[in-house]
């Protein structure tokens, strides 16, 4: 098992391996319980009917960006440290705050895989409630990152471990990477061998992915307004219902950014907002992509990714799309 510790002042993350023993992991735990990005806060009642309680709600409520309604990063739940046993101990994201007046300075440490397996279990000790909520001020944002980054390590886990392999090998043939996609991505269809179009269909929700790829010009191809052409160019090949519209990028109320990071090494452009349709139909949600140079073959490479989900909820949807990107590999050379 992993410790994780907080410093109080400088970087939120310390690796180290002391106090538990490693070869537990994957032998024997059960699988941490709960839904994806939910949270469990184990708190006195003072304290969460407090000025702690009020600080939580408002950390964990910030909004996420990019979708068509107001979701927050996530789902809090609180429960009574006597309630802290059974399936709420499991539970795979756990924030326990603990005020002792004893307690000499502010301390917070990070445990993984405690009680579960893939657990994630933050403790804040500090003599007083001052201290508490100071500490989830100043770390608001490493507190946050913490929890999401451990969602995406439980999804990329889960997506290694079932894969769709027909789109997996179709993806790899057509654009040179690998990519950890997971079971129940269906062919929509492909243009020739520069486009292809997967979606995971729910009931009433759909996860869609379109993968393509463009002879590479110049530097000038990364620029926002050459993105959003070029995205345009390749989606309308992208249907509505009535067959007669299709996809667009969103341009005028809430127009894209696109913005520039390394990912396992790769330079990729990430270009997120929303998408409709033109031509009659009336649909769209929030969309993102990445684009990236793929320099042995000359070609920019782009992974779009879109979510129409208009009764519940787009959070979940998007950021299980957002995780895929994480397990993108292209040959080494």
């Amino acid at each position: 098992m992993k410790r994780l510790i907080f410093g109080i002042i400088g970087s939120l993350l310390m690796l180290s391996t002391t106090g538990c023993n490693s070869s537990t992991l994957g032998t024997g735990q059960q699988a941490a319980g709960g839904a994806a990005y939910e949270l469990i806060a184990v708190v006195e009642q003072p304290q969460w009917e407090g000025a702690v309680g009020e600080e939580l709600k408002e950390l964990f409520s910030d909004p996420v960006p990019y979708l068509n309604e107001t979701q927050p990063r996530f789902d809090l739940m609180r429960v009574l440290p006597s309630a802290f046993k059974g399936f709420i101990k499991v539970h795979r994201n756990v924030l326990y705050i603990v005020v002792d007046p004893t307690a000499q300075e502010m301390s917070a440490i990070a445990e993984e895989s405690k009680f579960a397996e893939d657990q994630l279990i933050i403790q804040l000790t500090a003599p007083s409630d001052e201290l508490i909520i100071k500490y989830l001020k100043d770390h608001k944002e490493e507190l946050l990152t913490a929890y999401e980054l451990a969602e995406r390590d439980r999804a990329l886990k889960m997506n290694r471990k079932h894969k769709e392999g027909v789109m997996v090998d179709k993806i790899q043939k057509m654009f040179g990477f690998k990519i950890d996609l997971p079971r129940g991505y269906s062919p929509r269809g492909t243009s020739g061998d520069s486009l292809l179009v997967t979606s995971f269909e729910y009931p009433t929700a759909t996860q869609g992915i379109a993968v393509y790829s463009y002879p590479y010009t110049g530097e000038e191809d990364f620029k926002e307004e050459n993105l959003i052409a070029q995205r345009d160019n390749f989606v309308k090949n992208i249907p509505g219902p009535s067959g007669k519209s299709y996809m667009t990028t969103v341009k005028d109320y809430y127009p894209p950014t696109v913005t520039y990071k390394r990912i396992n090494g790769r330079l990729w452009a990430e270009m997120r907002g929303f998408w409709n349709l033109e031509g009659g139909d009336f649909m769209g949600g929030p969309m993102i992509s990445w684009s990236t140079l793929d320099a042995q073959n000359g070609k920019v490479v782009t992974i779009d990714c879109y979510v129409f989900s208009p009764k519940h909820g787009q959070r979940d949807l998007v950021r299980g799309l957002e995780h895929l990107i994480y397990s993108v590999k292209f040959p080494e050379k």
